[in-house]
């Protein structure tokens, strides 16, 4: 069905940037270069921007709105996205050009994760995951934990952290940590106390999002943001560990790359700085649990030649020659057993050019991980994507409208002390927890 001489040109949307992108598009031009060539296939590989961008991009192109471009004949996708897309245009159901074999060779729960629909059919290959890590600059670490006496395991758990961060803010003045996803947070949080926040019925989930999981998070998330403990500025929170805003931050294993080498304190004191790359914090009363992401590749509906073409595709980037290679240099995780391995992993570091250290760090680290957590992110469901959403920002905008809030009240010659103990009250944590009750049945029971 293909013919070299009239190669099909394969659309694909992704939202790589920077050293993602750089090394995506190597990978991309030797396929066109090889096996492209050979059986008559054209990747055509374009960065829409970052996830919500290209997430918006995709819906519109699937709901035909004014000015939408056409859908991509692969995209890069989120189960929630992915979900809500394919209620409006079908997806390929992958089995029809995976072999059992094939599929076998994929970790299984990354394969789980693709299975969306009521048919929990395959509409979703998974070509790189991701994990959170707990990334620590360990210069400055060692240093304060050695005056402190403090070790690793003060960093282990989410009350270990909160500590540490309250002892440092008490020693210093300046917040300790941040965290990059809050919906993340708010879903691990929910399964490492026992409670996954969704209970599901086909395509439909109800919410068990209980007073005292909430509780959790607000004694945890909001309030050392409040007090100071905690502090997020930049857009993620290696940003904030560039300039020495902040000493450790959640954040995602693609991320790896983004971790500071050096701080810039200010244009007379930049210090380089060494990784130390930690697993996921857990409530010390809980599971292990930590997030398992990473978008993965949808190829849209259209006819057997570009479906064909673009499975050929996804084959070979996922074969783990050529998915070893992007993982190690990214900080991604490789998606089939055999590569999931740190013997593999570093035998492909020795000969990769790898210039971050926090990389090989954060690999090693996650697949240790594998051995003492569960990996979870939860199933696709009608309404998820805006529920994602709303666990993103409903708390931290709480949060950025309060501090503010505070620091006019204190302007105004408020006790500081006095005006936190409101904001972080009882009352004020009611208040919260209706209010995102109410805003999450909105979107539940639409």
């Amino acid at each position: 069905m293909l013919d070299p001489s009239k190669p099909v040109t394969v659309t694909l949307w992704h939202y790589y940037s920077g050293h993602l992108k750089d090394n995506f598009d190597v990978l991309v031009a030797t396929f066109n270069e090889t096996v492209g060539m050979e059986q008559g296939i054209v990747v055509d590989a374009q960065s829409l921007g970052d996830v919500g961008q290209l997430a918006n991009a995709v819906f519109d192109a699937a709901s035909k709105s004014i000015g939408a471009q056409r859908m991509p004949d692969i995209f890069m996708a989120y189960s929630d996205n992915a979900h809500r897309v394919h209620q409006i245009v079908e997806l390929v159901e992958l089995e029809n050009y995976f072999s059992d074999d094939e599929l076998a060779s994929f970790r299984e729960e990354f394969l789980e994760e693709g299975r969306i629909g009521s048919d929990q059919r395959l509409r979703i290959v998974p070509i790189a995951k991701s994990s959170e890590n707990l990334f620590v600059n360990k210069t400055d670490w060692d240093v304060f934990a050695d005056k402190n006496g403090l070790t690793e395991e003060n960093l282990a758990t989410w009350e270990g952290l909160y500590e540490t961060a309250k002892r440092y803010y008490e020693t210093t003045g300046n917040g300790f940590f941040g965290i990059d996803a809050n919906a993340n947070f708010f879903l691990q949080a929910g399964m490492q106390l026992g409670q996954e926040l969704y209970r599901y019925e086909g395509d439909q989930a109800q919410l068990q999002f209980s007073e005292e999981t909430a509780r959790k998070i607000w004694d945890y998330h909001y309030r050392p943001y409040i007090k100071g403990y905690y502090e997020k500025t930049g857009r993620f929170s290696s940003d904030d560990a560039k300039t020495g805003t902040v000493m450790a931050y959640v954040g995602s294993t693609a991320g790896a790359a983004y971790f500071p080498m050096e701080v810039t304190f200010s244009q007379q004191n930049i210090r380089t700085i060494e990784p130390l790359i930690l697993p996921y914090p857990y409530f010390e009363n809980g599971e292990r649990y930590a997030v398992q992401q990473g978008a993965g590749m949808c190829i849209t509906k259209s006819d057997t030649p570009h479906e064909y073409a673009a499975a050929v595709f996804l084959k070979w980037f996922t074969d783990p020659e050529q998915n070893v290679l992007f993982a190690v240099s990214t900080g991604y995780l490789p998606v089939k057993s055999e590569a999931i391995d740190e013997v593999v992993l570093m035998e492909v570091l020795e000969t990769t050019e790898v210039i971050n250290p926090a990389i090989r760090a954060s690999l090693v680290t996650t697949t240790h991980m594998f051995d003492d957590y569960r990996f979870y992110n939860n199933r696709p469901f009608d309404g998820s994507f805006e529920m994602r959403e709303l666990m993103e920002s409903h708390l931290f905008n709480r949060i950025q409208r309060d501090l503010e809030v505070l620091e006019k009240r204190v302007t105004e010659g408020q006790d500081r002390e006095t005006v936190v103990k409101t904001l972080v009250s009882d009352q004020q944590f009611e208040q919260w927890y209706h209010q995102f009750i109410q805003e999450a049945a909105l979107i539940m029971n639409h």
